[in-house]
Formats: structure tokens, sequence, C-alpha cells
């Protein structure tokens, strides 16, 4: 199905030459020579996105997970912050561990756009791996039933954070939660991803319960996202704060009682720390795997002939978790309805009570969701032809049919259609 696209630009045949040059290959080993210094054995691999939060934390993450006990040194090359810059606090949440290594040499890091199988060179092992076949290859290992390790922040950048916090006049321990919000302020060039994006405005019931109940909202995101004002100094709109740091995006996550998310970086944050989110106006989406105390809910899809709402199985059916463009949904004449105000309150209402133990599951709505996941998943392979060398990348899982996922059952209870 057309309509989908890459995370990273794509390159034609006489650039792939020069990234592939014996000059661009002698600059990897030059770069990565100090790190294999150390001994034993060493990864190196190319992180193009690292300006990308997302990335910036997945990447090195799932790295970690799957060469973490084979691999003494994991190094990712990323561009010199100079050229192009990065979180700083996401940074360190992977070192030691991870050793970054900058560079002003574009096309090395370039190599990160492409995807092979990994290349043992002696203790050298070189990851021709892109980040859709690093995503799927994770998904297929959980599927597997392999392991997940997760990241602790650690204790010197928490400690930072809160002495950071504390000059703010945030330091009286109060409990807190994160929000994230992407609007179409956020990278405005790539509005092939606006249908991300939605309105501040549609969170401020669930901001006033929060406010209402004691919790301190700390809003994460970009500077040139609309401002969220609001009466209360209890809300906090973070990147807009003149001593605000990256690495407040960290402590504010690990600090939380749980985060609202999303489909946008900084919801990796919450998930590689494992922090319990409530992800509302997501998508459905091949690769986007989460943790089992996290919660689900995705914008509605709307036929844009009838407007009739579509439902779960047709959604599966009609393959559209490989849509991630606008015009991939405009082709397939889909519209994606913001989820409103009154259904993220329930949600956050929700993950509020799963939190406390109040909440009793319908397991007959949570086998229902697995149920159609797992078979829609299962007919989508069996037209899939053997992969081939051009393939290797390709779509091949649908991560919200990992049994623990959970959909928000506020909304479910609500709109029977949904399941129907």
């Amino acid at each position: 199905m057309s309509g989908n696209k890459s995370e990273l630009a794509s390159v034609d045949i006489d650039a792939t030459r020069e990234i592939f040059s014996e000059a661009t290959l002698k600059a990897l080993v030059e770069t990565i020579a100090p790190v294999m210094q150390r001994g034993g054995r060493t990864l190196a691999y190319m992180l193009p996105a690292a300006s990308r939060i997302g990335h910036m934390c997945l990447e090195p993450f799932l790295l970690r997970n799957f060469f973490g006990e084979s691999h003494q040194n994991i190094a990712a090359i990323i561009h010199d912050r100079r050229f192009q810059g990065h979180s700083a606090g996401v940074r360190r949440l992977h070192e030691p561990r991870i050793d970054f290594l900058e560079t002003m040499n574009r096309k090395l890091v370039m190599m990160g756009h492409f995807n092979a199988s990994p290349v043992d060179i002696g203790p050298l092992t070189w990851a021709v791996i892109s980040p859709s076949a690093l995503f799927r290859d994770f998904v297929l290992h959980l599927e597997r039933g392999g392991s997940l390790e997760h990241l602790a922040a650690p204790e010197d950048l928490i400690a930072e954070g809160r002495a950071k916090l504390a000059n703010m006049g945030f330091g009286d321990d109060r409990p807190s939660v994160v929000l994230h919000v992407r609007d179409t302020g956020y990278l405005p060039g790539m509005a092939y991803h606006h249908f991300r994006a939605s309105r501040i405005e549609t969170y401020r019931p669930a901001i006033d319960h929060l406010v209402a109940k004691g919790f301190r909202v700390f809003r994460l995101g970009d500077p040139s996202s609309v401002p969220l004002d609001h009466d209360s100094d209890l809300v906090v709109d973070l990147p807009r704060h003149p001593d605000y740091s990256d690495i407040l995006d960290v402590t504010c996550m690990a600090e939380a009682r749980f985060a609202i998310t999303c489909s946008s970086g900084p919801e990796a944050i919450a998930r590689i720390l494992n922090k319990p989110m409530v992800m509302v106006n997501g998508y459905s989406q091949p690769d986007h795997w989460l943790n089992a105390g996290d919660q689900l809910l995705f914008k509605t899809y709307r036929d844009k002939k009838s407007g009739r709402p579509i439902g779960y199985d047709e959604m599966l059916g009609r393959d559209l978790f490989l849509l991630n463009t606008v015009e991939g949904f405009e082709q397939a004449e889909v519209v994606l309805e913001d989820n409103s105000p009154e259904e993220i309150l329930d949600a956050v209402i929700e993950m509020e009570a799963r939190l406390d133990g109040s909440f009793e599951p319908d397991a007959a709505l949570e086998a229902r969701f697995t149920s159609l996941s797992e078979s829609h998943l299962a007919r989508y392979r069996t037209s899939l032809p053997e992969r081939g060398p051009e393939e290797q990348d390709r779509f091949e899982t649908y991560a919200y049919a990992l049994p623990w996922t959970r959909y928000c059952q506020s909304f479910m209870r609500k709109n029977p259609w949904f399941l129907a």
C-alpha cells in the first residue's frame, strides 16, 4: 500500500557510491578506533536522526537490548552538535554504556539510512541497520518472548534536574504528571506528519482535573508549539521557562506519576524508562510497542465520504496501520479526528484508576481487541512474499498485537462500534 514514508531521507545511487566510498570507510575506522582500543567486541552504528528525540531515545536503547551482552562497546556515530543538535538529557540516559561519537563527516553518518545485515570484521561489528528495520526486528524479538531491559535515569542527572526545578520554584515534592501535545508548529517542513498533531485546548479538562487533585502538570515539547496558558501556577509550560534545560525532560518524566503523551518523540522517554503513560490522539502503526502499564487511544478514523467512524476490524482489514503520511490517508479517503476533551479526560481518569488499583477491566473487551490485532497480523503476513534484498526494512509487524497492549476501555465502553 502506498502512503507510508520513512522517517529518514531517501538516498540516490550517486550519493550511495559516495557514502560507501573508500574515504568514508576509512573515516569509519578512524572514528571508531579510540573505542576499539579499550578491547573487547565493539559495535558501530550510524544514527543520522539524533536530533529527533524519539530516535535518540529508541535506537541506542534497542542496540543496548540487542547487543548489550555480546559487545563490550556500543558506539553510535552522530552528526556533530554544531551541525545538528541533540538532547543532552536523553544522551545522558544512555551514557556511559553507549558512546556517542560526533563527526562533521556527513557521509559517514548517512550510512544509517541503509539496511543490510551486521558485518563482523574481527572484533568490530559494523551494524548497517536502518531505523525501520531495527524497530521491526525488536517487535519480532518481543513476539518471540525476548527480554526488554528498561533504563533507569542516572542519579546525577536526577539530582541536577531536581536542583534546577527547585531553583525554578518547583522543589516542593508535589506529585506531578507530564504532558506532551504535538501541534503543527513543530517541524512545519514535515507537513506530511501533520495528521499526528492535535490542539492543546482539547486537553484543558484533563489538565483542570489533575490540578484540582493537586498534581503539578509539566508540559514538555518544543518552544515553537502553541503556548499552554493556564491560570494555575501548577501548570508549567516547561520549554518556555527561561531556565529550561533539556535534562528536565528526563527528570520530569522519571519523577512523574504518569505521562499523557501522543505519537511524538517525548513518549519514547516514557517507554524506555517504563514510566506509565496514556497515549491519546494516537494512530495505528506497525512497530510502536507499548509497555504493560501503558494505555492507548487512537484518533477516530472516519470514512471521508460518509463521515461514519471506522471500527478496529475494518481499520486493520484495510491495512490502514501501514499509513503514516497525510497523503496516504487522503488517498485512502480516511480522515483522522482528534480525541474530544471528554475522551481525553476519561482516558486520564482511567489511567489514575489503573495505577491506584481501583479500575476493574472488562476482560471481554481486552480479549476482543487482542484477538482482532492478532488475527489481522496473521492475515497480513500471509500476503507477504519472501523477503528479498530490496525489502530488508519492510513492515512485517503489528506491535499492538502484543498481548500486553491495553486500549482505553473508557472509550470502548462508550463506543461499542469500535470493536463491532
